[in-house]
């Protein structure tokens, strides 16, 4: 309760700061529902702008682009069927027959409120389950740290590609990008080929914007001069019908839980959360034959699901400085860059900028719901926009934005290369998830591992001495073994 009131007290204390968490929630909705444009994007975006703001506002706009950006993606999926975020893919199978069938309205007021519910509940999560955490985290040794990394990265391995071999091509190229510069435990330079630009590692931040932005605008590019859907909206309410969420309680409940349980987890993300909620709001449905065809009760998993994530997620990150979505690793660069060490040390050196975190977070949920609804046909008018002006803006923010870091022009070069890159990738179906997250996670991985063996004169049986580590790490082998375990009994049976 300190932190929060710590928290409380920070983010009132200088009334820019609610103006920040105001703009920056429509910002993020903004880029939620226009496709192609995600949350992720927004928050990489803002992070060279939050260099001259104090550490609260910088982090409260940074909180507040990923709020409004995650829920804004039901707009364009309940409206043409088409996803603003990757998240709301499954918002698509109820909110757009419901549309369609004379009632986009409700839909809408259904899919946001959802939303409110799924974060405010990861936000009451965050304010409990957090502090006693960091606690916890504080008697975390070498081996725990690279345990729950290691779990991590074989977590995305697993899930956030369709492939797993792809998926460990991405992580490799993620952790390949992480070794370059300055060895961290040895201080030996590594990969840099002689340029001492190098010697510093590539700046996360013209990294991130490379393979978000760059890429995703060479790949819209291709259908730029497409037919755009025109969105037309009549009546909106201002609070969901009724009639129309009985039977929804069930769902709203499991997409609290499991968006929540699955944030915590690191790098699986909204996805796999919004698939397993669905799923099982189908099988315990009174009406399992009206999903796909325009039920509430679809719309409230899907967006419940994917919005719990999203407190779920700064739980690892400011407890162990590890992400829990694509989001959140991007939000590691924001702390970065005001000095900020993300991890269970922030409770103890940096209470108020915690708690303004987690304070700004619930704000911003309820924020969202008002600013959403209330602005619904002006966001409507910005999906509108030609996209050859929206996309020559987005990539003069991330010149812009990856020199004012470091004003350097060799960040310009990380961020065209890295775009190039990322769009090589992806024509090859490699998913930029695992890239993101191993980039993250790896070095991570590799310094506390080597940290470990170095404290116990190289003997790595007492990973087994402590059960955290060693839960951590079976987890973490049987995430990796069981797709194979998987293909050669379906091949023993066959």
């Amino acid at each position: 309760m300190d932190a929060i009131m710590i928290g409380f007290s920070a983010l009132f204390a200088d009334p820019m700061n609610l103006v920040v968490l105001v703009f920056g929630i429509f910002l993020g909705i903004v880029f939620g529902c226009i496709p192609g444009l995600t949350a992720t994007l927004g928050v990489t975006l803002m992070i060279p702008f939050t260099y001259t703001m104090t550490p609260v506002a910088g982090l409260t706009l940074l909180i507040a682009i990923y709020v409004g950006g995650i829920s804004g993606g039901l707009i364009t999926a309940t409206l043409i069927n088409i996803p603003g975020t990757p998240s709301s893919i499954f918002t698509c199978y109820d909110g757009y027959p419901m549309a369609r069938d004379g009632k986009p309205g409700a839909a809408l007021s259904i899919g946001v409120f959802a939303s409110l519910i799924g974060g405010t509940f990861s936000a009451l999560a965050l304010f409990f389950i957090a502090p006693p955490l960091s606690k916890v985290s504080l008697i975390f040794g070498n081996w725990e740290y690279f345990s729950v990394a290691f779990l991590g990265l074989a977590v995305v391995i697993t899930m956030a590609s369709d492939d797993m071999l792809k998926g460990l091509i991405g992580a490799l190229v993620g952790m390949v990008l992480g070794t370059v510069g300055m060895d961290s435990v040895s201080g030996a330079q590594r990969l840099v080929f002689g340029h001492w630009q190098l010697m510093s590692g590539l700046q996360s931040t013209a990294l991130m914007m490379g393979m978000f932005a760059v890429c995703e605008i060479m790949i819209q590019s291709l259908t730029i001069n497409s037919q755009k859907h025109e969105i037309n909206l009549s009546k909106l309410s201002f609070l969901p019908p009724i009639k129309e969420m009985k039977g929804c309680l069930t769902p709203v409940a499991l997409g609290c839980l499991f968006g929540t349980g699955i944030g915590i987890l690191p790098g699986i993300g909204q996805n796999a959360a919004t698939l397993i909620t669905y799923n099982q709001s189908k099988k315990l449905s009174k009406h399992p034959e009206r999903f796909g065809h325009g039920s509430p009760e679809g719309i409230c998993a899907s967006e419940t699901s994917n919005n719990a994530v999203n407190g779920g997620a700064l739980i690892p990150l400011v407890t162990l400085g590890i992400p829990g979505d694509m989001t959140t690793a991007a939000l590691i660069g924001g702390l970065m860059i005001h000095g900020l060490q993300p991890g269970p040390l922030l409770f103890t050196t940096n209470v108020d900028v915690v708690g303004a975190i987690m304070v700004a977070y619930f704000i911003s949920n309820i924020v969202m719901y008002v600013m959403e609804l209330g602005l619904m046909r002006v966001f409507v008018r910005a999906v509108n926009v030609r996209r050859s002006y929206l996309y020559t803006a987005i990539l003069l923010f991330c010149l812009f934005g990856a020199f004012a870091i470091n004003n350097r022009s060799f960040d310009i070069w990380v961020l065209v290369i890295s775009g190039f890159g990322a769009y090589f990738l992806t024509q090859f179906k490699v998913d930029l998830a695992p890239v993101i997250l191993g980039y993250i996670l790896g070095p991570l991985v590799e310094r506390y591992f080597r940290m470990a063996l170095v404290a116990d004169r190289g003997d790595f049986g007492m990973i087994f001495t402590r059960p955290i580590a060693s839960v951590c790490f079976v987890v973490a082998l049987l995430f990796l073994v069981y797709p194979a375990l998987k293909g050669l009994l379906r091949r023993v049976r066959g």
